[in-house]
C-alpha cells in the first residue's frame, strides 16, 4: 500500500503478538472495529477498514516483497560463489610469487602478487556484499512468507 498523502510505499510488517495476546485482541474487538492503516513515516490515516480488496493488494505486495527477497538471495549467493572462486585463484597467484631465486620466499615486486593482492581484495568486497544480501534476502523470504501465511488464515493483525 502506499500513503496518498506523502508517497511513502508502507512496509507490510505484522506486529509481534504471543498468541494469548491475539486471543485477548479477537475477543475485545467488536464486529464494528475498524483496523487503520497508519503511514510510518508521516502518521497520515491511510485507509479504515480491511475488506477482500485490502487483503489482496497486501497479498499482492507480500509476493512483490518475497520476489526481492529471493533476488537479494539469488545475489547474495552468486556473489559470495564468485569470491570464493577469486579467492582460491589470489591462493594460486600468491604460492606463485615464491620466487626460487629468493630461497621460496615471496617477492613483493613481482605481478604474480600483485594479481593475488588485487584478487585478494576483491573477493573480501564481494564475501561482505553476498553475506549482506544473503542474510537480507533470507529474512525478507522469511518475514513475508510468515505474513502471507497469516493472511491466507486470516489471522493476520497489524
Amino acid at each position: 500500500m502506499y500513503c496518498y498523502h506523502c508517497g511513502y510505499k508502507i512496509d507490510q510488517n505484522k506486529i509481534e503478538a504471543k498468541k494469548s495476546s491475539r486471543e485477548q485482541f479477537i475477543e475485545s474487538a467488536s464486529l464494528d472495529s475498524k483496523i487503520n492503516y497508519v503511514c510510518p513515516r508521516c502518521g497520515h490515516l491511510i485507509h479504515e477498514g480491511f475488506d477482500e480488496k485490502d487483503a489482496k493488494s497486501l497479498s499482492v505486495a507480500c509476493h512483490a516483497e518475497l520476489q526481492r527477497g529471493r533476488n537479494d538471495l539469488a545475489r547474495g549467493m552468486s556473489a559470495l560463489i564468485i569470491a570464493i572462486i577469486l579467492g582460491i585463484t589470489a591462493f594460486i597467484f600468491l604460492l606463485l610469487s615464491r620466487k626460487a631465486d629468493l630461497q621460496m620466499a615471496i617477492s613483493f615486486t613481482c605481478p604474480e602478487f600483485w594479481v593475488a593482492a588485487v584478487l585478494g581484495l576483491t573477493a573480501v568486497i564481494l564475501i561482505v556484499f553476498g553475506t549482506f544480501f544473503t542474510s537480507r534476502g533470507a529474512t525478507r523470504k522469511v518475514r513475508y512468507t510468515n505474513l502471507l501465511k497469516e493472511i491466507n488464515q486470516k489471522t493476520f493483525v497489524q
